[in-house]
């Protein structure tokens, strides 16, 4: 089959279409200075800020990764909800899901619990080395996550981040606090019980400003109850305190 050799484009169209392609080029150009940029998650080692999820007891593992954390995954069902509204509205901001067991059993709690803890510690030390001062981290922790990260910051604790990666936390956020204490000023739920083991009072005192603790009635660890209407495995996914949540910890970047 002949094939026809397409037709030489008239050099007044030439002229015309590259006066448009320009013409656009400037508009898009000034739209850009114009309009803030949407922000973005990033996959920079050092973003502005990293968010670090610390799943509950149970929930699904992610995969990959390192000894401290993992290349995916890891956040469960809340923390997922939490970390991904915070790095779609925050600048330069990535997430990783702490490596930890997460178990009950097998190992028992107190182990999975404390291994989370030297994990989360290692992994904020090696990131605040590895990264200035200019990249802040969010932790945000679900159940027995929630216990890991408050072993890592307590003032009573021999696992406590150092000082200088310390301040460089903007933002906590728990979410059914096994260790859950009432009447301490960052609580939020208006649960007036103790949770199953709950801690000392003052000794998050260093970030009173920079967390909430979410707990809420007949919640069976926060509030050590019996839980008839699952609170502990519902109310923490839903709208209103995810929401809050992340408002909270957006109002700290």
């Amino acid at each position: 089959m002949r094939q026809t050799r397409p037709r030489p484009f008239p050099p007044r169209l030439r002229r015309a279409a590259l006066a448009t392609a320009l013409a656009l080029a400037t508009l898009t150009a000034a739209a850009a200075v114009a309009t803030p940029a949407h922000a973005v998650s990033s996959t920079a080692t050092c973003p502005g800020v990293i968010v670090i999820g610390v799943r509950g007891t149970n929930e699904a593992a992610g995969t990959g990764g390192n000894t401290y954390q993992y290349a995916s995954g890891g956040f469960g069902g809340r923390l997922n909800l939490t970390s991904s509204a915070v790095i779609e509205t925050s600048y330069t901001a990535r997430r990783v899901g702490l490596k930890y067991p997460a178990t009950a059993i097998a190992p028992i709690y107190p182990i999975s619990q404390g291994t989370g803890t030297d994990n989360l510690k290692s992994l904020v030390t090696s990131l605040g080395s590895t990264c200035s001062s200019a990249t802040r981290f969010v932790l945000v922790g679900y159940s027995q996550g929630a216990h890991v990260i408050g072993d890592a910051l307590a003032s009573d604790s021999s696992k406590r981040i150092a000082a200088a990666y310390r301040s460089r936390i903007a933002a906590v956020v728990f979410f059914g606090d096994p260790t859950y204490r009432k009447g301490e000023p960052f609580n939020v739920g208006g649960a007036t019980g103790t949770g199953t083991w709950p801690r000392a009072a003052g000794v998050l005192s260093e970030f009173n400003s920079r967390l909430r603790s979410y707990c809420y009635a007949n919640d069976k660890w926060c509030q050590n109850a019996s839980d008839p209407a699952d609170v502990h495995g519902t109310k923490y996914q839903t709208s209103t305190v995810q929401t809050a949540a992340k408002n909270f910890i957006l109002s700290k970047l």
